[in-house]
């Protein structure tokens, strides 16, 4: 599909000028739009009196009139169907007090089955004014036919409960085929139920009430029966009963309304006319003309009468037109050819439907040329109308709900935006499909998460693979497939470059309209705005259309988006010079939108991006502006100094009463921590405050109160708590103790409390009110917990210890401190995952803690997850390397832990890895396996690699390219070491050493390379075997592991098993590779 615009083009000399785009905006307008929804719009619609004029579908007197003018034509093709005429036709209420049938108790409820002989409805119809025809016929209507007798006396022969005076019961069913064949043979005209094509009113000068029942005769040609009745109610009760009576006997029936020969004839025209064969699938519906649709012959001015005699009629749809077909019946002999009358789907300009009325009109115009109107009916219109919506829905994808009331008037309900069927999430993926087809781009990688989200669901973009950033066009096939798009209610950016549209105007050469209203009408811009937005760059544009133009969207994340500072550039592509106030495009979009209360959006991440003191000062006047309606604000790592962070949180002050999530943390400035104070000790709804190293200074009291001993004291219900680098005052601490002791806060999921100077007292009063097993994670990385008090590591022999804990960089100054930790952790049977990053003895491990480490290792059944990684830089001389060689025997046996994490262990120093061979080559619960940067040379490498051939469930083995290099820099540091150690090398001997390390180097890579190539087989095999399994891992221990190759199979494992059921693997959702 192409999206380009076409070119201009000239007429009668004279070249097509572009309109000035929305010359007829008007602010007025748009605030009045503001206070206007959907339904309310639809029925000024509806009872405007400027488009109240008579249906063209609606029973009306005709005269025969001369040729008319364009200007008669066009006014005809407008006007929608009117009220009156529905309230004539099929929903007035049948009040008439002429029975039609005879009267009896139980005749309303007639059954509806698939006996022949069961009577639905019967009564008279009008007699003609002909003297030769005095006898009124009789109409009998059962769930198999509608049947027209010559008289009551004849039906009654067939239809005994229809005489004159006997009650109407429903009769024996009839054993035999051949009752219903004589059935026909004794009435005038026998009509089956599932071969009619539509019913309606009758629209001829007559001055009698009739219908019109059109079904498909024997010999494939429509053929018409014409009912009279001599009171509106009655027919209007007929109508109904009919129609009732065709849905029923139609889901009954399994014929299908179009057939085969005519699929088969409009199918080879289809493809006679694009060389290219048909792109989807063609759908047919029969269809009756109730006004001519072809156009005459070149010698023939006039319709002729009886246009539709011996011809059947068709409507059908490709991915791109409208096609009716008229099927002629042939001559003897004679091949059919149907008359084809082709229109391409984007010019539909109107819909008029009456969903409680079979008749409905189209209207096809190209530009530059005259409308076209087609005037059908058919029992199929619900469909017909359906499909047409979707259509124009999915081939302008960026065209919001209001412009399609333009064209789609239905009456009897509210047009709405159709979902597709299956995992198409609100229309996203095919529009996203159209988009990156039509802008020739490469496909973009994406997930939904369901669950662990606050607003699900949440359509997440993930970062690139492959390339280092998103493509403009990428980026903008993205932005305007979710445009409009109500499925979402949050949206996630989080590690995507947008800087591919940092800076970049498209507003001279741009033919697109600027999203000035929402999709509903709901909310727009004003003028002032709308110039605002006009001459924005594209990212201002998008986001602006992201949060107006969507009503469901809640939440988005913007976090690392623009992480890198660029300078300022004008629409002229001219370079300025860098402000010394910087300025995120992402923000002042924001800020308009909040400002003028024209988006839903009140919760928004900013993590990651650099702020200028004019951003800070656009958030701070409009959370003041506009008190309590900001619910979280996550704006940390963007490099904001003291004096931002202080005019920040005026603003964040008059958002307390509603702030659930507030996060400030990592930026170079700091608050004191009296003013934090002010603000959070009235946050009574915050869920999650993340203060990490944002706080500075002593403190008289709490920083907050989620607790009080009053009794009209609302407990707080927090989930995360992050005071890393405040040295916390002991008012706070007692205040969290006494916190965790609530059943309210049994929702506290994480507890951070890092190099917050707690002291081994602190962290026992902590683990004692916690207690035993709580599904939570704590982390105590970088205290002196040996100060005061090791009574926690008996409380962790005790099991008194969450579920997840964090001890990371903890500097034993006791070797026995630390064995003490390693007896109580084997004994342990609550933690599952352990993280003890740099945390070891203060020297090198002895072969007593080598040995309790094997034994924490072998004895250990509950732990799921553990890092022992050294941390490199800080503690060489006290990493584990040497004893942690030997104590992996330990995990030979064990089967309970899966992910091992133990990097930066001087392992290959050790020369013999046998033990780590042999655990390899033995374990059964392992999954993952990580021991990057050990130090390890080739030959270890080829060692370990044979081993863990002989392992069939670990999946993760990452190695790095430090080691590669470091096995490399060794070979050659033993080489030159030999090559000096001969001082009777010559200079050509000593260049001809060079060409030698220089192969040897070449080869060690080459090995290395070859080896790895080995263990991504292995993992993959591995992979494989276990595609079908479920690999029961938390998503805290996936998101704490680092391999790239793991995640993406992670989510087509899931996609495969969780198919069309939610996710919740890691990055929950499944990922779509939407290609061209």
């Amino acid at each position: 599909m192409d999206l380009k615009p076409a070119p201009q083009r000239s007429i009668e000399g004279r070249e097509l000028q572009r309109p000035q785009r929305r010359g007829s905006f008007s602010p007025m307008k748009a605030l009045k739009l503001r206070s206007l929804s959907i339904s309310s719009q639809i029925s000024q619609i509806s009872s405007s009196s400027e488009t109240d004029l008579p249906s063209p579908i609606a029973g009306r007197r005709r005269t025969l009139t001369k040729n008319r003018t364009f200007e008669t034509v066009k006014e005809d093709i407008v006007r929608r169907p009117s009220k009156s005429s529905t309230e004539d036709n099929t929903e007035r209420a049948s009040t008439s007090t002429r029975p039609t049938s005879p009267s009896y108790a139980g005749s309303q409820g007639a059954s509806i089955s698939g006996d022949p002989l069961t009577v639905i409805k019967s009564g008279p119809l009008q007699p003609e004014s002909s003297i030769l025809k005095s006898k009124k016929e009789f109409l009998v209507l059962t769930p198999l036919a509608l049947i027209r007798f010559k008289s009551r006396s004849a039906a009654a022969e067939r239809f005994p409960q229809v005489s004159q005076g006997s009650p109407i019961d429903a009769l024996t069913p009839v054993e035999s085929t051949t009752s219903l064949k004589d059935l026909g043979a004794a009435g005038e005209l026998h009509v089956p139920l599932e071969k009619i094509v539509s019913v309606f009113n009758t629209e001829g000068t007559r001055p009698s009430f009739g219908i019109e029942v059109w079904w498909s005769g024997q010999k494939g040609a429509f053929v018409c029966l014409q009912l009279d009745f001599s009171l509106p109610d009655d027919r209007d009760e007929w109508l109904k009963r009919i129609r009732h009576a065709i849905k029923i006997r139609t889901k009954s029936s399994l014929e299908d309304p179009t057939p085969s020969d005519v699929e088969f004839e409009i199918r080879r025209a289809l493809e006679v006319q694009q060389a290219g064969g048909l792109d989807g699938q063609t759908e047919i519906y029969p269809v009756i003309p109730r006004r001519p649709c072809m156009r005459p012959r070149a010698n023939s001015s006039e319709v002729k009468k009886g246009w539709r005699d011996n011809s059947s009629f068709y409507l059908a749809f490709t991915k791109n037109l409208c096609l009716l077909a008229q099927f002629t019946k042939p001559s003897a002999g004679q091949k059919v050819n149907p008359t084809l009358v082709q229109f391409g789907l984007v010019t539909l300009s109107k819909v008029n439907v009456i969903l409680n009325d079979e008749r409905f009109d189209l209207v096809f115009r190209l530009p530059l040329d005259k409308p076209r109107k087609l005037e059908l009916s058919s029992r199929h219109h619900r469909t017909i109308s359906s499909k047409l919506y979707e259509a124009d829905t999915y081939l302008k994808p960026a065209w919001p709900l209001w412009t399609r009331r333009e064209v789609f008037f239905i009456d009897g309900e509210a047009p709405q935006m159709p979902l597709p069927n299956g995992e198409d999430f609100g229309g996203f993926k095919t529009t996203l499909q159209a988009f990156v087809q039509g802008y020739c781009c490469a496909p973009v990688d994406w997930i939904v998460q369901w669950k662990d989200v606050r607003h699900p669901p949440q359509f997440c973009l993930l970062p690139p693979k492959g390339q280092h950033k998103y493509t403009a066009y990428q980026l903008l096939a993205v932005f305007r497939a979710l445009r409009f798009n109500d499925f979402f209610k949050s949206l996630s950016f989080a590690d995507v470059d947008f800087s591919s549209l940092s800076g970049v105007f498209d507003n001279t050469l741009r033919l697109e309209s600027t999203t000035w209203i929402s999709r509903t009408g709901k909310r727009s811009l004003t003028r002032g705005e709308f110039d605002l937005v006009e001459n924005s760059s594209i990212l201002f544009q998008e986001i602006v259309a992201l949060l107006l133009g969507s009503e469901s969207i809640r939440h988005i994340d913007l976090s690392n988006v623009l992480s890198k500072e660029v300078t300022s550039v004008s629409e002229s592509s001219q370079i300025l010079p860098s402000p010394t106030s910087l300025v995120c495009e992402v923000v002042p979009p924001i800020l308009l939108l909040w400002k003028s209360l024209q988006t839903r959006c009140n919760s928004i991440s900013l993590s990651g991006n650099p702020l200028g003191i004019s951003d800070i000062a656009g958030l701070s006047r409009v959370l003041q502006n506009r008190p309590g309606f900001l619910k979280a604000f996550s704006i940390s790592r963007c490099r904001l100094d003291e004096d931002a962070l202080v005019l920040l949180w005026e603003g964040l002050q008059e958002q307390r009463s509603t702030l659930e999530i507030l996060d400030v943390s990592h930026n170079s400035g700091r608050i004191e921590a009296a003013k934090a104070a002010e603000t959070l000790n009235d946050a009574n709804k915050l869920r999650r405050l993340i203060l990490a190293h944002s706080i500075k200074g002593n403190l008289d009291g709490p920083l907050f109160r989620p607790w009080n001993a009053t009794s009209d004291f609302e407990p707080w219900h927090l989930e995360e708590i992050d005071l890393s680098g405040w040295k916390i005052n002991s008012d706070t601490i007692y205040g969290i103790m006494k916190f965790v002791e609530l059943d309210e806060s049994r929702s506290l999921r994480r507890l951070v409390l890092t190099n917050c100077g707690l002291s081994g007292e602190m962290v026992t009063g902590i683990l004692c009110r916690l207690g035993a097993g709580r599904d939570m994670q704590l982390l105590l990385n970088e205290n002196p917990l040996e100060l005061g008090s090791t009574d926690w590591i008996d409380l962790i022999h005790g099991n008194e210890a969450p579920t997840r804990l964090h001890i990371d960089m903890v500097q034993f100054q006791h070797e026995s401190n630390f064995n003490r930790l390693l007896k109580a952790l084997a004994d342990n049977k609550t933690i599952e995952f352990l993280s003890m990053v740099g945390t070891g003895p203060p020297g090198r491990a002895s072969p007593k803690t080598s040995e309790l480490l094997s034994r924490f290792f072998e004895q250990n059944d509950t732990l799921r997850y553990l890092d022992l990684s050294g941390y490199s830089g800080k503690l060489e001389d006290s990493n584990l390397g040497w004893g942690l060689t030997g104590a992996l025997g330990g995990l030979r046996q064990n089967t309970t832990l899966r992910q091992l994490r133990i990097r930066n262990h001087d392992i290959g120093a050790a020369e013999d890895v046998t033990e780590l061979c042999r655990m390899l080559a033995a374990n059964k619960g392992l999954v993952m396996f990580d021991c990057q940067h050990s130090n390890f040379n080739h030959h270890q490498l080829a060692k370990i690699v044979h081993a863990l051939n002989f392992n069939n469930q670990i999946v993760s083995f990452p190695l790095s390219d430090t080691d590669r290099q470091y096995a490399v820099q060794k070979e050659k540091r033993l080489f030159l070491q030999q090559s000096q150690s001969d001082k009777s090398f010559s200079v050509k001997m000593l260049k001809s050493a060079e060409s030698r390390l220089e192969g040897l180097l070449k080869w060690v890579e080459e090995f290395w390379e070859s080896e790895a190539q080995k263990a991504r087989e292995i993992l993959q095999r591995n992979r494989d075997s276990l595609a079908s399994h479920l690999i029961d891992l938390e998503n805290i221990c996936l998101d704490a592991w680092e391999d790239e190759s793991l995640s993406s199979w992670l989510l087509s494992t899931s996609a495969t098993r969780d198919k069309g059921k939610e996710t919740s693997l890691p990055t929950p959702g499944d990922r779509h590779n939407i290609s061209p």
